[in-house]
């Protein structure tokens, strides 16, 4: 299989609307939830973020996220994306997950961006997958994520 490099720029987290799980007393866009399963056992529970507009506006602007919670980034098919941090105002930790459901790349402590740091100084990471999962920082480690490790998950794949 071939697959296309896709670039993609998302600013990370939602500006006016927040998940239930993040408890902000909101309703974030993203009508559905995931809970996704490790093979050390740990649960996390993930507002899906599978249109352009959800995966674009990501976790924006917010200032805490609650240690059990995620957000799963859904693309239509496998491609390299890249995710830039702006607006992002928590570290997080980064995890990229192929079609086949295994971690293919883990970023910890992906700095947060503040309205003052710079367009240049705002983190980029990027890898190669179908899903993202955005964490809050030390989650992962918490969690026992790794890279090759196969999570168990169940969503709807988008067309765009």
């Amino acid at each position: 299989m071939r697959l296309k490099k896709t670039f993609i720029i998302l600013g990370l987290v939602c500006c006016a609307k927040a998940s239930v799980w993040a408890k902000t007393g909101k309703t974030f866009h993203a009508s559905h939830h995931v809970v996704i399963a490790s093979s050390s056992g740990a649960k996390i529970k993930a507002d899906i973020a599978d249109t352009p507009k959800e995966r674009e506006e990501g976790l924006m602007f917010r200032k805490k996220l609650p240690k059990d919670y995620g957000m799963l980034f859904v693309f239509p098919k496998e491609g390299y994306f890249e995710f830039w941090m702006k607006n992002t105002w928590v570290n997080l930790d980064m995890v990229y997950i192929g079609w086949d459901k295994k971690i293919t790349a883990l970023y910890p402590n992906v700095a947060a961006s503040t309205p003052k740091t710079t367009d240049a100084d705002v983190a980029r990471v990027g890898g190669q997958g179908q899903y993202v999962l955005e964490l809050p920082a030390g989650a992962a480690k918490r969690d026992h994520l790794a890279v090759g490790q196969t999570l168990k998950f169940k969503v709807k794949i988008p067309r765009e």
